[in-house]
């Protein structure tokens, strides 16, 4: 795979990539019920994984039978806010063909906390040529970054805007809400992920829909003229996403959007890189 010099484009869409996490999951990476940032405050992390705050306590969920099983509904009604981190693996392919653009992120990340914490790597990449490649680091609302694609080792340092920040919890359990409401046919039923029971959930979404799963992602696709999205979402009984997926047309391009989360735990600490 060769590389070349990070163009301000593909960087563009790199950092958006990286904003992404957690687009799909109902919760986003530091988003917590406004009842969870009172009583949960003494759980704040202060973000590359170098511990854990203490262990969560046990979820409520959804009751589950020897099998396994349980209703998705009840897990999202008892969805746990505890904080907790997992793994996170995404993939997003753009257009098709040799012009098929790929951007993966992949990493740790918190959620459920007051202040954000992750430590993620994101690529994107063109057939064999590598349009961008950076390391970062976020801890609360400061980005560390490191440029690998042009073999920087040195860190450099940012402040997120008030804009950037995670969106409130209120809106977070969006997709997974929008395709229960979408009906029986939605409920593809009981699977297993990694040796996890989920449940999984599949619809076309409309426009209005996506925009009430996901309010800032459904106008950005709404004004690129998104007329449905795919949208699958696997859920465990806790209601946090295991898997889910998400495929739209943009300006004629197919994007696809592809997510995992695995490793369940405690909230960890993510301690800043060196800068300079």
């Amino acid at each position: 795979m060769t590389s070349r010099r990070t163009t301000a484009l593909p960087a563009t869409a790199l950092v958006l990539a990286v904003a992404a996490v957690s687009t799909l999951t109902g919760c986003a990476a530091g988003s917590t019920p406004s009842t969870a940032r009172t009583t949960g405050a003494s759980a704040r992390t202060t973000g590359a994984s170098a511990g854990t705050t203490a262990a969560p306590a046990e979820a409520t969920g959804a009751p589950a039978d020897a099998s396994g099983a349980f209703d998705p509904v009840a897990a999202i009604a008892h969805r746990s806010w505890e904080p907790y981190a997992a793994t996170f693996e995404m993939t997003v392919e753009t257009g098709e063909g040799d012009a098929k653009e790929v951007t993966t992120v992949a990493g740790r990340s918190n959620h459920n906390t007051p202040a954000e914490g992750s430590r993620l790597e994101s690529r994107m990449v063109r057939g064999s040529d590598v349009l961008a490649w950076e390391e970062t680091v976020t801890i609360d609302q400061v980005v560390y970054r490191r440029d690998k694609a042009n073999g920087e080792s040195r860190w450099s340092k940012d402040q997120k805007s008030p804009a950037a920040a995670g969106s409130s919890a209120e809106d977070k359990d969006g997709y997974a809400k929008a395709l229960l409401d979408a009906g029986p046919a939605a409920r593809e039923g009981m699977e297993t992920e990694a040796g996890v029971p989920v449940f999984h959930l599949s619809a076309s979404l409309s426009p209005a829909e996506l925009r009430r799963a996901d309010p800032s992602y459904g106008v950005e696709r709404q004004n690129q003229g998104v007329d449905a999205g795919d949208c699958q979402v696997w859920i465990d009984r806790f209601g946090r996403t295991v898997r889910a997926e998400l495929s739209t047309v943009v300006a004629g391009k197919p994007v696809v959007t592809k997510e995992r989360y695995s490793d369940f735990g405690p909230a960890e600490t993510f301690t800043p890189p060196a800068v300079g």
